[in-house]
């Protein structure tokens, strides 16, 4: 679909993600009436997934009414000891994110698949950590925190205000948001909102770490049909919210950094020309600075920012206040 299909596309998730969640089935009148469209549009949709190969079934209840449902069992699945080890990695990927959804799903589908394809599962389990090791330092733990992301989805896929109380950094007490949630974005092993804050009346970003409690609000919204997460997240170095304005951006890496950097993909605009000398020069263009100082700060010495003067002078500031802990007088280490 293109991307003026996105709000169908919404929709057909929202209908997978509703069916999956009620084994026995949702009458036409059901699900247009939690989706909020009309039971017209809500069968093209469905015809339109078992179209594309959903197992989608339409049986009838009590008094002939019909219901759809997922078939609960796809028969006679094959899979490869090579694909059994992707979903073991694609599993192992999400375990940052254990007690979630996220997690939870795939986690079951792979213990399924244990006691239903191959015996001896535990060590089976086993020799795939050792053929793959997953380091998860600084991850966020969401382990007691399923019902909260529950919350959170259900808010984002039935486009429903969310009243949020949340703690910024640095303060003590939580704050008060009236939010309308358009996605939800994962980040070096944590998750944030994408959302447009009722207040500031501009999109904001919030990490769901820091939320305190949220209250699913009957109010609905419509995220603009010019909104795409993936062009908005291209203006920033990870999540931050872009800026009003566009920064281009070079900094020059030596030695064993100009190497590093040049095997990696950091953003999608990223380039860089190679010096004779062995340095790298990266080029890219972004919204927003916070996060690519704190990133040229992780290489020390062989990172030095070129352009613009403004982030020349971020880092400036953080190495003299870096610095300067360590010229304390009383120091007596």
């Amino acid at each position: 679909m293109s991307h003026h299909d996105s709000p169908r596309l919404r929709r057909l998730l929202r209908l997978i993600f509703r069916l999956s969640q009620t084994p026995h089935g949702l009458s036409l009148a059901e699900l247009a009436e939690v989706e909020g469209y009309t039971e017209r549009t809500c069968r093209r949709d469905l015809l339109l997934l078992k179209k594309i190969g959903l197992p989608l079934q339409e049986h009838s209840g009590e008094h002939n009414r019909k219901y759809w449902h997922i078939a609960p069992e796809v028969q006679n699945l094959k899979f490869s000891l090579f694909e059994l080890l992707s979903l073991y990695m694609g599993r192992r990927l999400l375990e940052p994110f254990a007690g979630t959804p996220f997690f939870e799903g795939i986690h079951a589908v792979f213990q399924r698949l244990e006691s239903q394809l191959f015996s001896g599962a535990a060590l089976f389990q086993a020799q795939l950590a050792e053929v793959f090791y997953l380091s998860t330092p600084g991850t966020s733990d969401y382990s007691a925190r399923a019902e909260l992301i529950d919350l959170l989805l259900q808010a984002v896929q039935q486009r429903r205000t969310l009243l949020m109380d949340y703690r910024k950094p640095g303060e003590a007490a939580a704050a008060q948001y009236r939010i309308q949630p358009w996605s939800l974005a994962a980040h070096h092993g944590s998750l944030y909102i994408i959302a447009w804050s009722e207040y500031a009346q501009d999109v904001r970003h919030f990490k769901v770490d820091r939320i305190e409690s949220l209250q699913i609000l009957h109010k609905k919204f419509q995220i603009p049909d010019s909104f795409s997460v993936q062009a908005w997240l291209e203006g920033s170095f990870g999540v931050f919210s872009p800026e009003n304005r566009s920064y281009h951006i070079e900094i020059e890496f030596f030695g064993t950094a100009a190497e590093t950097v040049r095997e990696s993909r950091w953003h999608p605009n990223q380039q860089f020309t190679s010096k004779p000398d062995g340095r790298t020069i990266m080029a890219l263009n972004l919204r927003s600075l916070h996060e690519i100082k704190s990133w040229v700060l992780s290489f020390g010495s062989q990172a030095r920012v070129l352009k613009p003067s403004l982030l020349v002078r971020m880092v400036r500031e953080e190495l003299q206040a870096t610095a300067k802990l360590y010229r304390r007088k009383n120091d007596t280490t």
